[in-house]
């Protein structure tokens, strides 16, 4: 091994501990290395913009002294402009940091930074009113009794920034004089509009390097892959050789700092417990700001950027589990030879199924009377991106989160299962054909409005019909009638426990499959109505069924 390679090696260990600490701890490291500057210089500007953001400012300023020139100019892309327009208090914060460098390192990075980029950055904060036809002669130029504001005079945006930039002329005008008549003409003379879209489509040029592109393009993730017909094959890339290191890429800025942000889990944490190779890491590295992108976050906000990067991690695990099952060198396999940003359009189309059918079921009879388990579910679905309904795994849950695995994606295919039976049970061929919200007459009735009647009310109501005497139909059940029913359905335990036996026997022999709905039904009767003691049999206290008050 060369002795650069031994370096690297060497830098890629300190890297590698680095990335263990966030925050403070992590900004303590840096400085606190012999080795400080070529460490900052190592990280991806994306690294060194987070750690900036997280930390602040003020207490992280010494870090932009070591900074490379590319380096800050990817981070005044990343935090200075708002749609394509470059904002003017960032950019004066950009500019105030630099100007509070040693003066060896303002000057260094200043002659690296974007010029345009710069012309517009000082653009923003002052306007000239004269300049160069004050002068005589290039003698008069360089007479030494000169100062940057005999040859310009300048209004500025307010009395602070006019200090600040003062500060800033004075310095350039002292140690680099052609880059300050140059950047004061370019200032002067470059038209704004004009000047503005050449530097935002530099900016646009960099930052796709990265990943980020624009919102149209970077939505691409979301395009469809049927899973039926996915075939790995058409999918792989170019060449999965490993990453080697050799003279020239010796460092190079490895963006794999993503897994010191969040920490993949279940199949895909098993594949990347060890790390990533550098080219993983650059095709996550793209993955995560193309999704970044999609979703309009701000690139340095800690929280946003560790959320979307859960999210595609989660993404990721859907589609190894669906492709590979258990078997982890089957997924390794899928990893390295098909290309990330392909995992992750599959993982989101296996969701996307989801999201159709359960369209359907909203679309369908029984959508107006979805149960709160039910409903839940297929809002979560629902979502422009389909969320996991945490009650299936907890009952006293009620949120949603992103799916994490394929295993949650055939939990909720079979939730779907039961539901989608429904529609064929009320039917004219089923138990009863249901009502649309309209036609349901619920004067002088509890519920009172459509939009609170459930499922499992109108089923449960038609058997209470049943028991009654009556047809199997959601007709509401008089108060002068429910001690009687309760009699019917409470007398004894055994009682209560033939009746859901036939009851699910029926419905199962009818439509195969319903009989989880008719459990579901009458464990609310049990719970909300049989339970309750004889002067507690008032609509207040009833649940599982439409009650006619008067």
């Amino acid at each position: 091994m060369s002795e650069k390679q031994l370096k690297i090696s060497d830098l890629e260990r300190q890297l590698k501990s680095l990335r263990s600490l966030g925050g403070r701890r992590k900004y303590h490291y840096l400085i606190e290395a012999e080795n400080s500057i070529e460490l900052v210089q190592s990280l991806a500007p994306q690294e060194l913009f987070l750690l900036i953001k997280e930390v602040g400012f003020l207490d992280v300023s010494d870090l932009i002294g070591m900074a490379t020139p590319e380096q800050i100019t990817l981070c005044v892309d990343m935090d200075c402009w708002s749609g394509d327009e470059l904002d003017d208090e960032e950019s004066l914060q950009w500019l105030q940091m630099l100007l509070c460098q040693k003066e060896e390192d303002f000057l260094r990075l200043i002659d690296g930074l974007d010029f345009e980029l710069l012309v517009v950055m000082v653009k923003k904060q002052l306007t000239i009113i004269s300049g160069l036809e004050s002068l005589k002669d290039d003698e008069d130029l360089m007479a030494t009794r000169k100062r940057f504001d005999q040859v310009y005079d300048c209004e500025y945006r307010n009395g602070e920034v006019e200090k600040l930039m003062s500060n800033f002329q004075d310095v350039l005008f002292r140690e680099r004089q052609e880059l300050f008549l140059r950047l004061m003409e370019a200032v002067r003379h470059e038209f704004d509009l004009g000047l503005q879209e050449a530097v935002f489509e530099a900016r646009g040029g960099r930052l796709g390097d990265l990943g980020f592109v624009d919102q149209f393009e970077a939505r691409s993730l979301f395009n469809y892959i049927d899973p039926a017909i996915f075939t790995p094959e058409k999918y792989r890339k170019e060449s999965f050789s490993t990453f080697v290191v050799d003279d020239r890429n010796i460092g190079l800025a490895t963006p794999d700092f993503m897994l010191s942000l969040a920490q993949p889990q279940d199949l895909l944490g098993e594949l990347l417990s060890t790390g990533l190779s550098q080219e993983l890491a650059y095709e996550f590295s793209f993955l995560l700001n193309r999704a970044l992108s999609a979703e309009q976050v701000d690139f340095g906000d800690p929280n946003d950027v560790a959320r979307v990067l859960e999210d595609v991690y989660h993404t990721l695990n859907v589609a190894l589990g669906y492709l590979a099952g258990a078997d982890l060198d089957k997924a390794e396999q899928f990893l390295r030879e098909v290309y990330v940003h392909t995992l992750y359009q599959l993982g989101f189309s296996l969701t996307v199924e989801l999201r159709s059918r359960a369209d359907k079921i909203t679309a369908s009879s029984i959508g107006p009377y979805l149960d709160g388990p039910d409903a839940a579910l297929i809002n979560a679905l629902s979502q422009d991106k389909p969320q996991f309904f945490n009650g299936l795994v907890d009952v006293t849950r009620a949120d949603m989160r992103s799916f994490h695995t394929w295993a949650e994606v055939v939990q909720v295919q079979k939730e779907l299962e039961c539901i989608e039976i429904l529609p064929k049970l009320f039917s004219a061929t089923g138990v009863f054909s249901l009502p649309t919200p309209d036609q349901l007459d619920l004067t002088g009735c509890l519920p009172e409005q459509a939009s609170e009647v459930t499922l499992s009310e109108l089923f449960l109501t038609a058997l209470a019909n049943r028991l009654m005497g009556r047809d199997f139909y959601p007709q509401p059940i008089a108060v002068a009638e429910l001690l009687v029913l309760h009699e019917k359905v409470s007398l004894t335990p055994d009682g209560f426990a033939a009746l859901r036996s036939q009851t699910h026997d029926w419905l199962e022999s009818s439509f195969s499959g319903t009989g989880i709905f008719a459990n579901f039904c009458l464990d609310i009767w049990e719970q909300e109505f049989c339970s309750l003691a004889r002067e507690d049999v008032t609509p207040e206290y009833i649940g599982g069924l439409i009650i006619k008050l008067d």
